[in-house]
This record gives structure tokens, sequence and C-alpha cells, in this order.
């Protein structure tokens, strides 16, 4: 049974893991790095390198990042470091292992005419345009005011292309099925991670399909950011407190 939805309303930490005992799964942006005007201002700093690079030692083959960005994206932010550790990117539609390599679907061309009339819309407007492998997001961050037109070209060319909608943090996206606890489940079931207590980690409402089924595995989601109605068990105030909490772990 899928964990019911319930205001997170207190700064509750997750307690310290066993390395043996616990996989963990961490989306990305507003997760293990700050929100930023547009997805190419974000930051990747080397300590944050450095940490993934000591949890792919301590948990090896247990840890996993689950991101919106494609896989493309995520290691070119990441450079060899994306290599240590399962990936899953466009929100479950894509996965790399060390078992399965690259596995994708083919980019339809439904979401290539979508993507064009985003493209059209943020360039005539002054947004932001995010081409991703198997989705296409426009973002308003930068002009709010943007917001009911951009939902209601998302909304219009879901219906026409047959694309799943996407919504976010000031964007919508476009993209081919595919959900982050569907990815979740694929990524647990291998050798190293089987047996083992999902912790999933993120801040958006993407990120609550992964909540529901870690928590249905046994194991626990984690809010990063301000309360709201969430599945999640735990919640930490932001990607500063979720380093906190990685630095207690490998202490």
């Amino acid at each position: 049974m899928l964990a019911e939805r319930q205001p997170a309303t207190e700064v509750l930490a997750p307690p310290p893991v066993v390395p043996s005992d616990v996989s963990l799964f961490f989306d990305f942006d507003g997760t293990l790095v700050d929100l930023a005007a547009t997805p190419d201002a974000v930051v990747v700093d080397q300590r944050l390198l450095d940490a993934l690079d000591i949890l792919a030692d301590r948990f090896p083959g247990r840890v996993a990042i689950i991101s919106g960005r494609s896989i493309t994206q995520l290691d070119a932010m990441l450079g060899r470091h994306a290599q240590l550790f399962a990936v899953a990117g466009s929100h479950g539609a894509e996965r790399r292992t060390l078992q399965d390599g690259h596995v994708a679907a083919e980019r339809p061309a439904s979401l290539e005419a979508a993507a064009e009339s985003f493209r059209t819309f943020a360039d005539a407007n002054g947004l932001v345009y995010e081409a991703k492998s198997l989705g296409a997001g426009l973002h308003y961050r930068m002009a709010p005011a943007f917001e009911p037109d951009a939902v209601a070209l998302a909304e219009h060319l879901s219906a026409t292309h047959g694309l799943t909608l996407q919504r976010g943090k000031m964007m919508v996206e476009l993209r081919t099925p595919g959900d982050k606890g569907a990815a979740l489940r694929q990524l647990i079931a291998s050798p190293e991670m089987a047996g083992s207590t999902p912790y999933f980690f993120g801040d958006d409402v993407t990120d609550e399909d992964g909540f529901e089924v870690a928590h249905d595995l046994g194991g626990v989601g984690v809010l990063i950011g301000d309360p709201r109605p969430t599945a999640a068990t735990y919640r930490l105030d932001d990607v500063a407190a979720l380093r906190r909490w990685i630095d207690g772990i490998l202490e």
C-alpha cells in the first residue's frame, strides 16, 4: 500500500544509516544542488563530487541518481563521477547501470514537434527552453507572468501529441512516459541493491512517486525543502541540510 500524503510540518532528519542495509536514491536539482535561474546555471561544486565518490565507495552499488534531467545532461555536469553509480534520467524513461548499460526508448517524432513549439514560444517571450533526450522543458522562472500561457500551451501539446505533461518548480515539461517510482523499482532489483532499504531524497512534486514506492518497499522518502503535503517520512530544510546529513554518515 502506497504512502498517504500528509503535511511534513516539522524538520525531522532521517536517522543515520548502515551502508550494508540501505540504498540511497537522490534527485538532482533542488536536492543535491541548489536551483538556479536557468538549468545551465546550476553549480556542481567539488565538495559534492568528492562526497559522491566517497558514497559510491562506502555504498558499493547502492547509490543512484534519479533525475528529470537526461543522462546526457547529468554526464555533462558530473563528468566521470556519474559513472560510479546507477543513473535514471528523464524521470525514469532512461537508465544506466553496470549490468544493463544505457537503456532508453527512442525519441518519438511527436516529442520533436512539441519541442519545436516550446522553442518558438520561449524565443518569442524571453523564456528558457530546455532540450532533453526524452523530454522538452519550458522554464518561466525569469518571467513568472507567462505561467498561465506556458501551462496552457503544454496542456494543448500534451493532448495533441499524446505526451506526458509534468509540472515542476516554475516550469512545465513534456516527455515520454516514465516516473521516478518505477525507476526506483527497476534499480533496486539489481543484485547489489536487492534486499536493501531504499531512502529516496527529493524536493519536487515529481519526486512523490519515488517517495511512495520507497515507502511501499519498506523504506522512506525524505523531502528537501519547505513543508507541504507529501508521502515523505522525513524532511530536511534545504540542499545544505542534506549535504550536512551526507557528511554525517561519511564521518
